[in-house]
């Protein structure tokens, strides 16, 4: 099943493999929201009611989280990276963000992000590197917050993060889960701190995703359940994603003036 289309005043462009794979970017956020692989089939979730328009954030594909993971910290849940409009570089697969007098009125700091994005006939890779580019030095968060679509997530499963401790942003406590699987039939957020290194698998009834990471320390995954009462996901919405991410979120990442940090997430479909 396709991903529903954004409106007609967003502009998109579309990226294309020989083998058939493709990926749809929305200049909107920086915004991947639809990964199609050789065979056609969608692998990434974007609600049918998510909104387009400036100042909002998209409900699903990839969001880019920039300077600030979630509330953690005082500045705008998630940053303004999702919310911002981003430029192509010539025709190449590359999109670039510069700070703006908005950006810098909610965070104060000159930067430039670019996010490259890679396909091969069943993988797909996303780079996300940040530069300080003015005469200060700051400190953000940064992640890919991306919805792999799933049949049914209450008969799905993220295996490869048995035994390892998490931060449970639901209760705000210190966790580790024996179980050999995550499974989801309520809210599930949790946070893996320094597992960054681990390949994790998202299992369905239909398919099976890996994703890794490098340089992202943190895996993030998130559901938000039954009871979400989330304005632009449809009350059942949650049953068709489930979130796996790298992030720089549990400590900042420094950069003095003229640095550069940079990080990546790859998902593979192995069915």
């Amino acid at each position: 099943m396709a991903n529903p289309s954004p409106d007609s005043d967003t502009e998109t462009f579309l990226i294309h493999h020989s083998s058939g794979a493709e990926a749809t970017i929305s200049l909107h956020g920086g915004h991947l929201i639809s990964w199609k692989t050789a065979d056609g089939i969608e692998r990434l979730f974007l609600s049918e009611l998510a909104e387009f328009g400036e100042g909002k954030a998209i409900r699903g594909g990839v969001p880019v989280i920039f300077p600030q993971f979630s509330d953690h910290g005082p500045f705008g849940r998630h940053g303004f990276a999702r919310k911002s409009r981003w430029s192509r570089i010539g025709e190449t697969n590359r999109l670039r963000l510069e700070s703006t007098p908005e950006t810098l009125a909610e965070w104060p700091h000159e930067f430039q992000l670019e996010l490259e994005v890679v396909l091969s006939a069943t993988e797909l890779h996303i780079r996300l590197e940040v530069t300080n580019t003015g005469g200060t030095e700051f400190q953000f968060h940064a992640a890919l917050h991306t919805y792999l679509k799933t049949a049914d997530a209450t008969t799905a499963a993220v295996d490869g993060l048995e035994g390892l401790p998490f931060q449970n942003e639901v209760t705000k406590s210190m966790e580790t889960d024996g179980k050999p699987a995550v499974t989801f039939s309520t809210e599930i957020d949790r946070a893996y701190f320094g597992a960054g290194a681990t390949t994790a698998a998202l299992t369905d009834r239909e398919h099976v995703i890996e994703a890794s990471a490098e340089n992202f320390p943190d895996i993030i995954v998130w559901n938000p359940g039954p009871d979400h009462g989330i304005g632009d996901l449809p009350a059942d919405g949650w049953k068709s994603f489930v979130c796996i991410e790298g992030a720089k979120m549990e400590n900042y990442e420094t950069l003095a003036p003229g640095e550069s940090w940079q990080a990546s997430q790859s998902l593979k479909a192995i069915t």
